[in-house]
């Protein structure tokens, strides 16, 4: 058979082709990328630390490869872990808009749970590799002790916080609600906090100062002119008066607080019955009359019990102007909830409720099942202690001291009872003292060493709200312990700026009669009030 010369030809040239095609094409292995050093959980703190990842990359045919290599690229994304628009119509954001190995960025990211991808592209082959881990962002004001400051000479209101992270890691962040929202105000007067389980209105968080109180929300302590007290709680709001005390009467139920009572700078009281007779504060209780005009005034207190839920269903005020104390109770009858009434004196009383003299201080505290210390001050600016039962639904009197042994104790205007033992907490300029009510002894606190230059600005013992509603039963022994620490609050008056404000938490022994110091925080403005934000 013939074979046509033209096919012969075409058949040889293409075989030659091949073959010069294979002897010219370079044949490469595809390299197995390995990607270690990423941890499983990344948690920060939201607009305030970095999220910092130092990948180890090796090549199975290269080794480790370097952020100088220019064969691979590297990508870091992230999004919601649960899903949703992370920012501007997105549901993505590229972390690493450089294309470096490592990722050294700022966390400007909301609260939350997200999953980034870390990947790794080899450019010549375009073969990637990815490795993804969680990143969680915490809020400076999620959980921690909310720290109420006046700041400067003009005491310009300001929040700090001392933020758990979580257990391992604390840090302290300065100056939050001023980018949240809440007005220039002046003169804090204390932190109103009120856990609650009913779905409208959740917990409650009020900064309260001489100028306006005003609810943060709760989870982000965003704040505006909306949210000052007398436009969300009252149905008439208060006119040139302005809440300075704010607390919770424990009820029966887990769910939250039986009722509500505050107390304005014009020394009017009012009462808020959640479960009876409406969702707000009505008139002024300080009368004899519901909705008649307050006919005294009272002190910036209000005495309740601290024990166990359905423990104490009564509050105690003092009139200031007829120095005596006034009672208010739960009732079935409403006007009866919307007026407060002369404590009356009993016949084996230890003294008369009626008492001519000047409220110094009162203080609630779980001691004896819901014990209220009140401080007073006759004419003469001698000072005693009485000690009132808040238990059950009366006013039980348990305890006057007298006489009492307390270098100073006339001079003092700063106080804490302590809730386990029967110790009494003051200050005078730098230095703290314990008096045991018990031996009527009164102890220096040299473990609590301040300088010449500081002063104190707060005592306090920080009881946990939600004990009263059971909700805070799985934690540790050694956080359910922090409420009994003495917190103390002092201020060096030298500080070079506005920042000279200190926080020590002292657990308190007592057998000894004695505090240590556990931890210290620095940086704040002169203190005035602190209150954990708890969570459930």
């Amino acid at each position: 058979m013939r074979i046509n010369p033209i096919i012969l030809f075409l058949f040889v040239f293409s075989f030659c082709s091949c073959f010069d095609d294979k002897g010219n094409y370079d044949y490469h292995e595809v390299a197995e990328i390995t990607i270690e050093n990423i941890p499983e959980v990344v948690e920060v703190l939201g607009n305030s630390d970095h999220i910092v990842v130092n990948p180890k990359v090796v090549s199975s045919l290269e080794g480790e490869i370097g952020k100088e290599n220019a064969n691979f690229e590297f990508s870091y994304k992230i999004e919601k872990k649960l899903g949703g628009v992370l920012v501007s119509g997105q549901h993505w954001v590229d972390l690493n808009p450089s294309g470096s190995l490592d990722l050294d960025t700022l966390a400007a990211f909301a609260a939350d749970t997200y999953i980034a991808w870390f990947s790794v592209t080899d450019k010549r082959s375009g073969v990637q590799t990815s490795k993804t881990f969680d990143i969680k962002v915490s809020s400076p004001t999620y959980e921690g002790w909310m720290v109420l400051c006046d700041e400067g000479e003009e005491e310009r209101v300001r929040m700090d916080m001392i933020s758990v992270i979580s257990a391992e890691r604390v840090i302290p962040a300065y100056d939050l609600l001023t980018s949240l929202g809440l007005p220039e105000l002046k003169h804090a007067k204390g932190i109103g906090f009120y856990p609650n389980r009913y779905a409208n209105p959740a917990d409650l968080i009020y900064v309260m100062s001489a100028e306006g109180t005003y609810m943060l929300d709760r989870e982000t302590f965003k704040t505006d002119e909306s949210l000052e007290i007398g436009n969300v709680d009252f149905i008439i709001p208060p006119v040139n008066e302005y809440v300075v005390y704010y607390t919770a009467v424990n009820g029966t139920s887990i769910a939250g607080a039986l009722a509500n009572l505050c107390v304005t700078d014009a020394g009017n009281a009012y009462a808020q019955v959640r479960d009876y007779s409406g969702p707000a504060f009505e008139y002024p209780i300080n009368t004899s009359e519901r909705g008649k005009t307050p006919e005294y005034k009272v002190a910036p207190y209000v005495g309740v019990s601290m024990a166990r839920p359905g423990n104490g269903r009564a509050a105690l005020l003092y009139d200031t102007d007829n120095k005596r104390f006034v009672g208010w109770k739960y009732g079935y009858v409403a006007d009866a909830m919307q007026i407060l009434t002369p404590v009356a004196d009993t016949e084996d009383g230890l003294f008369s409720f009626k008492t001519g003299m000047e409220l110094v201080y009162m203080e609630s505290t779980r001691y004896s099942g819901g014990l209220v210390y009140s401080i007073l001050q006759d004419a003469e600016g001698k000072r005693c202690i009485y000690g009132i039962n808040m238990s059950n639904n009366g006013f039980v009197q348990e305890a006057k001291y007298e006489n009492l042994n307390a270098p100073d104790f006339d001079k003092a205007t700063i106080f804490a009872f302590h809730s386990l033992f029967p110790y009494m907490f003051y200050a005078v300029g730098n230095k703290v003292y314990l008096h045991n009510l018990g031996t009527n002894t009164t102890y220096p606190m040299n473990t609590i060493a301040l300088g010449e230059n500081e002063t104190v600005t707060m005592l306090k013992f920080n009881l946990y709200r939600q004990c009263s509603l059971n909700d805070l039963n799985n934690q540790s022994d050694e956080f359910m312990a922090r409420q009994y620490e003495l917190m103390v609050g002092s201020y060096n008056t030298a500080a070079p700026d506005n920042n000279g404000g200190k926080l020590g938490f002292y657990p308190v022994d007592g057998v000894n009669n004695s505090v240590t110091k556990r931890a210290e925080y620095s940086g704040f403005a002169k203190i005035k009030d602190v209150v954990y934000r708890e969570r459930r």
